[in-house]
């Protein structure tokens, strides 16, 4: 194999290589964003116990950082309105209201 075909066939892998990348870099996008749709705006409870906000309820406003897969959310205290932050094995995502939603139909 000469030099020129090495080259050549180097060059087709590395763009093969670059349209799977981009094809993973879009699902991953698309599945953040889906997770986005699902938390945000979500009711939560506290549930981590000896914590000053056990119980409380709050509304889900963000993920805290830049990663795809958020451990930390911002949430907002019904109480107080305060903006705070727990990792996601601290709350409990509560039902969706679908009761005022089929009453509304």
């Amino acid at each position: 194999m000469t030099a020129d075909e090495l080259m050549k066939e180097i060059n087709k892998l590395n763009s093969l290589l670059q349209d799977k990348l981009k094809i993973e870099r879009g699902t991953e996008d698309e599945e953040y964003q889906a997770l986005l749709r699902k938390m945000v705006g979500r009711r939560i409870r506290i549930t981590l116990e000896g914590d000053s906000l056990y119980g409380q309820e709050a509304v889900i406003t963000g993920p805290r950082g830049d990663s795809k897969s958020p451990m930390y959310w911002w949430f907002r205290l019904d109480s107080t309105g305060e903006k705070k932050y727990k990792a996601r094995t601290s709350f409990k995502l509560l039902p969706r209201d679908t009761d005022a939603s089929s009453e509304e139909a």
